[in-house]
């Protein structure tokens, strides 16, 4: 079967669910410390089924994902000026620096100093800071052929050194793949997709939910 057999509409459907399934996502209301809406200049692509799609990385802003007291002493250490960013909603799971350096940047030695923290950088949904927020918290999901038996599934996962967190029972073999989180989890989904072996694969993405 090809994805050119199942119908616009049921993809649509079972890329939504998926998402909807596994975001943990809460209403996140940033208060004033974080400053006014800025222009966002570096935006990374990710692929929604077929449909590419953009975020813009906040340099100035990262997100830490079940954090403790060694990933603030790890982060202070990194960047002596950074400082929390309070939510006005409590939300459990993820805690905001904002830091004066560039955020990839501060990802990436974070990383480094240290292994068993959760850090990413944090996307907005638009040209702007005052755009809704994505990160990735890691783990991507990915819909494969809905033909292939266990074996040809397992032989796959091999191949590409790919480990299966869970499946999901919203469609045929649709999987939540391991990876680490940040960059690494949106750099897996992309490279998946444009291989032209599954149906589709995007980050596992934590969202910001707006109240109205």
């Amino acid at each position: 079967m090809t994805l050119s057999t199942i119908t616009n509409g049921k993809i649509k459907f079972l890329l939504l669910s998926a998402v909807m399934f596994l975001n943990v996502a809460c209403a996140v209301e940033l208060n004033k410390g974080m400053g006014k809406a800025a222009p966002l200049t570096q935006a990374y692509s990710w692929f929604n089924g077929d449909r590419e799609q953009q975020v813009w990385l906040n340099p100035q802003l990262v997100a830490e994902f079940n954090p403790d007291p060694q990933g603030e002493k790890m982060v202070k250490s990194a960047n002596p000026a950074a400082r929390i960013v309070h939510a006005k909603r409590s939300q459990p799971g993820i805690r905001f620096w904002q830091i004066d350096n560039n955020g990839g940047a501060a990802v990436r030695s974070l990383k480094a100093a240290h292994p068993a923290g959760n850090y990413s950088p944090v996307m907005h949904e638009g040209a702007s800071s005052g755009g809704r927020m994505r990160a990735l918290p890691g783990n991507i999901i990915v819909y494969l052929d809905p033909a292939w038996d266990e074996p040809a599934i397992h032989n796959w996962l091999t191949t590409h050194n790919l480990k299966v967190v869970k499946k999901l029972e919203i469609g045929p073999n649709i999987f939540v793949i391991k990876t680490g989180p940040g960059l690494e989890a949106l750099d897996t989904a992309n490279a998946l997709y444009r291989s032209g072996e599954v149906k589709a694969a995007m980050p596992d993405w934590w969202q910001e939910v707006t109240t109205r």
